[in-house]
């Protein structure tokens, strides 16, 4: 008897550990840590929360119809579980009550989702402007990182995006390699980006913070690297950060070398951020018309190729209003680049 005592006792405690563990982990889980970054449920702008209410919103709208089901199913094993005091009625076959919940419900949850989902997807348009005077970033995704060009402020950041707070931002977004799709978690959703096309992203942010830019299809080797720091900061703070800008001027000679051929990437590393003056104003508009030049870009003067050679990789030359004007696109298509209207789809850039 000591011994089954002794056995039961060592159950119960490891019971009790196992109980106390599983408690600790669900306060750490659902417990807010403020020195985390930014996300979905920790938004620092109006986009991200409004993408955060739809989430939750839409995730209680469809626990109507999973809920049941969860709280049923032990309560359907206990009551008829063998020996039990249930009913037993083998002829029974349809019940229209039942029936009409079965159907019913799911068909109600799907067409609130629809509805409110329509909405959203207006609301969110990436495209759509959240007011006057936005701050232009034009983002150029390489391997392996981001290079943040600001016109106006006539900078350029490598790893890490700044924006101040209380002002809209527009963001143009382009790679100068394969297709990616950036992030800006804890401000927007993602948003995919391709070689030779523009494509915008508006957010904004409300209070300061960060947040983290990812690229979040996959690349290649170096992929875990584009992961870079994403800040909201006061007026002060940022007009501090762009007059921190220290180095050689980046004009299109030197982007050449900012890029790497794709086999020798490292797998990590924490990222170094820099912020450098902006010596050609058209460096984005650059990127974007080396593949509007009519001809494939060879192996050695693409971006990410194994075998890319920075000399032969040189950007088109010649005038900011001319790089995509004689394009094989034409101008019409050209100027939805530019100046798309706030209703056009974030592929309408075709």
């Amino acid at each position: 008897m000591s011994t089954g005592r002794f056995v039961l006792s060592a159950r119960r405690q490891r019971g009790d550990v196992a109980v106390a563990v599983l408690v600790l982990a669900g306060l750490l889980i659902g417990s807010p840590d403020p020195a985390s970054a930014a996300d979905l449920f920790s938004p620092l702008g109006p986009v991200m929360e409004d993408q955060s209410t739809h989430f939750l919103r839409a995730a209680l709208i469809a626990l109507v119809a999973v809920l049941p089901a969860l709280v049923l199913l032990p309560i359907m094993l206990w009551r008829y579980r063998i020996g039990g005091s249930a009913r037993y009625t083998p002829d029974w076959e349809f019940n229209k009550w039942y029936e009409s919940a079965i159907w019913g419900v799911p068909v109600l949850v799907i067409c609130v989702l629809a509805f409110w989902l329509a909405q959203a997807t207006v609301k969110l348009d990436p495209y759509q402007p959240l007011g006057d005077d936005p701050l232009e970033i034009d983002l150029v995704g390489i391997d392996f990182r981001y290079v943040a060009i600001y016109p106006e402020q006539q900078v350029v950041a490598l790893d890490e995006i700044v924006i101040p707070t209380g002002r809209p931002v527009t963001f143009r977004l382009t790679t100068d390699t394969v297709m990616q799709s950036f992030l800006p978690n804890g401000f927007a959703g993602q948003i995919y980006a391709m070689p030779g096309m523009v494509t915008k992203l508006n957010l904004a942010a409300n209070r300061t913070g960060e947040g983290v830019a990812t690229q979040t299809q996959f690349n290649g080797y170096g992929f875990a690297n584009m992961r870079v720091p994403m800040r909201a900061v006061s007026d002060t703070d940022f007009d501090a950060w762009v007059d921190s800008a220290t180095g050689d001027a980046l004009d299109a000679e030197g982007y050449t070398e900012l890029v790497v051929a794709g086999d020798s990437a490292q797998e990590y590393h924490k990222s170094s951020p820099e912020l450098r003056p902006l010596g050609d104003t058209c460096l984005f508009d650059r990127v974007v018309a080396r593949y509007h030049q009519g001809t494939p870009v060879p192996p050695e003067a693409q971006p990410g190729s194994t075998v890319y050679d920075p000399a032969k990789g040189a950007l088109p030359d010649g005038a900011c209003d001319m790089l995509l004007a004689h394009s094989h696109f034409g101008m019409s298509q050209m100027n939805m680049l530019q100046d798309p209207t706030p209703s056009e789809p974030a592929g309408s850039d075709k």
